[in-house]
């Protein structure tokens, strides 16, 4: 537990009970702040200035403390000034707070969380998009329409226009400064790395994925992007194939603060599979969000220590669990790619478990066997 405090970054502090307003805070402002953010990385960010210290740490001592044995991976933080340290306290979509250096959850009393829940969902829906389905969608992006697309991590915003397309739009940057801030986001390299996006067309801001690889047809002169990339919203699909695609659609649920649902949702199959994805692609926040104690120590140095993970399968193995089970074992060959470039061949182990069937899935443990029988994500001591 003490390790969370160097991964959950001081990212903000809050102030609640009667004083908690909605208005924004500005540079400079006293008293407690709601802050919401895609991680503990991302630069941009959404802040609220919601009482004074005072009200807030009135209202935490009210609540009731309740141990716990793991802070469950959020993007929202109460922020509090104490002295001359900042407090970043964890706070869920349920107006539940954490204390992880008490390693306790503090349930506040009934009135406060629920105007604390409010706020929350008030400041998430200014930061994240629309969810909208592609059919919905498209009719915000017509052919030919130009619109601005902006990096829910960086905030970094360029200009495109939608050239073509019918499963998903095909985009293409507008001028050559805007294709230089597309090429940031990526960090100077073009990738197929799925991203999430914010697209601002017609009035609304919707939530999409891209990816950044200038491939196809052209058609806007002197832009410096040979090509064009692809958008893609809620069930869009590829041209080629007609499928939907997996990590385009995780993108797609990032960016509208819906992600915990999305993976909520999933059977073990899709647990794990998605848990490859989220991993290679380096959204840490997400794959973190899959496990029951999402900063555990094998996770930790998993992350430390390799790059990739490839299944050796040709299809995924079926976890053996039935629709009232709450243990599921699932344990397949894959390669991993160490950040030193070897490549390990070995047996990944995977335990995932629920509270009830009511529950969502998640991963409880995770294990990588070599040929010896050790666990290469165990500590040697």
């Amino acid at each position: 537990m003490r390790k969370v405090r160097c991964i959950l970054q001081v990212v903000c502090l809050l102030g609640i009970g009667i004083l908690l307003g909605s208005h924004r805070a500005e540079a400079g402002d006293e008293g407690a702040k709601l802050r919401v953010s895609a991680s503990p990385e991302s630069v941009r960010a959404a802040e609220l200035a919601i009482g004074s210290e005072e009200t807030i740490s009135r209202m935490l001592k009210n609540g009731v403390r309740v141990r716990i044995t793991a802070v469950p991976v959020t993007d929202t933080y109460i922020l509090i000034r104490r002295g001359s340290d900042m407090q970043s306290l964890p706070v869920d979509r349920y107006g539940v707070v954490y204390d992880y250096e008490a390693e306790e959850k503090v349930i506040l009393q009934e009135h406060d969380r629920q105007l604390l829940a409010q706020r929350v969902r008030e400041l998430r829906k200014t930061y994240y998009g629309k969810l909208l389905s592609w059919d919905e969608a498209k009719a915000y992006v017509p052919k030919m329409s130009s619109f601005s697309l902006t990096d829910l991590e960086t905030g970094l915003t360029f200009q495109v226009q939608r050239r073509a397309g019918s499963s998903h739009a095909d985009v293409q940057p507008l001028t050559r400064q805007d294709t230089e801030i597309m090429k940031r986001i990526y960090n100077g390299k073009w990738s197929w790395k799925r991203k999430a996006i914010l697209v601002r067309a017609d009035g609304e801001v919707l939530a999409a994925s891209m990816h950044g690889k200038p491939h196809g047809g052209d058609g806007i002169p002197d832009n410096d992007f040979p090509g064009h990339f692809c958008v893609h919203f809620l069930g869009s699909t590829t041209h080629k194939t007609q499928s939907v695609d997996p990590e385009h659609q995780l993108m797609v649920f990032k960016a509208s603060g819906k992600l915990p649902e999305y993976v909520g949702a999933m059977n073990p199959d899709k647990i794990v599979a998605t848990f490859f994805k989220t991993f290679n692609l380096k959204e840490l926040q997400a794959a973190r969000m899959l496990f029951e104690d999402p900063y555990n120590d094998k996770l930790t140095r998993l992350i430390a220590h390799v790059e990739r993970i490839a299944s050796e399968q040709k299809k995924e193995l079926a976890a053996n669990a039935s629709e009232d089970e709450l243990i599921a074992d699932l344990s397949q060959n894959v390669r991993m790619l160490a950040v030193d470039k070897k490549v390990l061949k070995l047996k990944l182990g995977l335990i995932l478990v629920r509270e009830s069937p009511a529950e969502p899935w998640k991963i409880g443990s995770i294990a990588a066997i070599d040929d010896k029988g050790k666990d290469v994500l165990t500590e040697d001591k």
